[in-house]
């Protein structure tokens, strides 16, 4: 593994090429392209663990050692690139080197790829790889005042050149990205290495520091990742328990009860709505999970899911009915994935949540009930909560030869897989006493429904007809009180 003394060394190595870029370029001297060449574009010979040991102030801290323009070494890209890690608009990955032992990246290495700026407004002087001061995409500067990040902006130029290697002349560096996985497994860089440990502890306040969020980007790729670049350092959330880290396209989120998770925005938008962290949601428990079935989406909360897929419209699922639609197999259950949200009936009176196969379902005259398949056929028949039927009272039980759900104004049966049929009033009661489906009806095999002179329902082994009506229709907007949708 070469260092960046060795490939310096020698007359045909860099210092000679020192030389000759010093006597074209303006402002910068030879001596700031020898530092800028030490260390690809970013050093001056300085002990990185001097600040560390001695007493600076915390910002100092931050930034780590040759923070100043005259210190030689290149500013970082996310001070400025409004916060973000990445290469500016007119720049390019342009090389590569790693630093050993960096805290930024939990005492491992660190890696470091400068930016450099294209050859945008010509192409002169490119005989030796680097074009004119004139041609650059940007031009010499330092960072803002308002951060300890004030080292050089475009002002190096130099090249070591193990990225983007199809491009074979470039401006001098404009800007330095860091990263504590390797810019070959992220960037079209190769992996010939150099080395210089003197950068470990260089950074600036829009850095990231090391953590559970820093660690758990990594192992998703850092920059290769589908979060993309950090934008700004890591952020407390507000409660004193979480914090994050911004992305180009999405989020890490952490606290210590729940870890670190990542969040594409298709699921924190809907999570930030419903009130974030604050919410029925709570953390998110996962990371986001893809393909499920229907082309789906999912990401756990301590107290649901937001959920999604080809067919439906993203939503979340949380209190009881997380339970119970977790308990009845989620999206591979009859239910399938949700349809809507939590929708209160009139006068909040009842609330119910649909499903592609179902729906879950609560009234202050019930407990929280799942009606599913043929039952949910046969509910919506009978205009559901507003029908004659109300509300599902039981669960959906398997009864010999079928299955049953009891309602507060009646039941569904359903013979075999065959379809639900209404039974109530009059009807049911006489049914009953005849014994229901394993007396000599039989089951329903069509909805009891109401005629000029009563009501007539048909079964297997006959039907049955009572000339009373039944009662009005119930009407959910009559009461006052508003159930509890835990």
């Amino acid at each position: 593994m070469s260092t960046l003394e060795d490939i310096n060394a020698g007359p045909g190595g860099l210092a000679g090429l020192v030389g000759s870029l010093s006597r074209r370029f303006r402002p910068v001297s030879r001596r700031s392209v020898l530092v800028g060449a030490a260390v690809a574009g970013s050093a001056l010979a300085t002990n990185p663990r001097t600040y560390a040991l001695r007493p600076v102030t915390a910002y100092a801290t931050i930034c780590g050692p040759g923070t100043t323009f005259d210190s030689g070494w290149t500013v970082f890209c996310c001070t400025i690139n409004k916060g973000v890690n990445a290469c500016p608009p007119g720049s390019f990955a342009a090389g590569w080197w790693k630093a050993a032992d960096s805290s930024w990246c939990g005492g491992g290495y660190r890696y470091i790829v400068d930016c450099n700026a294209s050859c945008s407004k010509c192409s002169t002087g490119c005989t030796d790889g680097i074009c004119d001061s004139s041609c650059w995409s940007c031009s010499c500067g330092r960072g803002s005042s308002a951060t300890c990040d004030q080292r050089r902006v475009c002002c190096n130029a130099f090249r070591y050149g193990q990225c983007n290697t199809q491009v074979k002349c470039s401006g001098g560096v404009h800007c330095r990205v860091v990263s504590c996985v390797a810019p070959y497994k992220w960037a079209n860089c190769t992996t010939a290495s150099l080395s210089d440990n003197r950068t470990a502890e260089h950074s600036a306040p829009c850095i990231p520091s090391w953590g559970a969020i820093e660690a758990k980007y990594d192992s998703m790729g850092s920059l290769g990742s589908w979060l993309g670049a950090s934008i700004g350092p890591e952020r407390g959330i507000g409660d004193g328990k979480g914090r994050f880290v911004t992305y180009q396209h999405g989020w890490i989120i952490y606290s210590s009860a729940t870890g670190a998770r990542n969040m594409h925005p298709w699921a924190h938008t809907p999570w930030v709505d419903e009130g974030a962290y604050r919410g029925p949601l709570g953390y998110p428990v996962s990371d986001m999970t893809w393909g499920l079935k229907d082309s789906g989406w999912m990401q756990l909360f301590q107290g649901g899911a937001i959920t999604d897929s080809a067919h439906t419209a993203t939503q979340s699922v949380t209190g009881i009915r997380w339970t119970l639609w977790r308990d009845h197999g989620r999206e591979d259950g009859a239910l399938g994935f949700p349809t809507s949200g939590l929708v209160f009936g009139p006068d909040d009176y009842y609330w119910i949540q649909t499903f592609q196969g179902g729906a879950i379902t609560d009234s202050r005259e019930t407990t929280t009930q799942v009606v599913s398949g043929v039952m949910w056929d046969g509910w919506q028949r009978a205009r559901r909560e507003s029908g004659v039927l109300r509300y599902p009272s039981t669960a959906q039980t398997a009864v010999t030869r079928g299955a049953m759900q009891g309602f507060r104004g009646g039941e569904l049966w359903a013979l075999g897989t065959g379809p639900a049929y209404r039974v109530y009033g009059s009807v049911l009661s006489e049914w009953k006493a005849a014994g229901g489906a394993s007396g000599r009806y039989g089951f329903p095999v069509s909805d009891t429904v109401q005629t000029s002179t009563g009501i007539t329902c048909t079964f297997e082994n006959g039907t049955i007809t009572v000339s009373s009506r039944p009662a009005a229709p119930w009407k959910p907007w009559q009461a006052p009180r508003k159930p509890s949708a835990g």
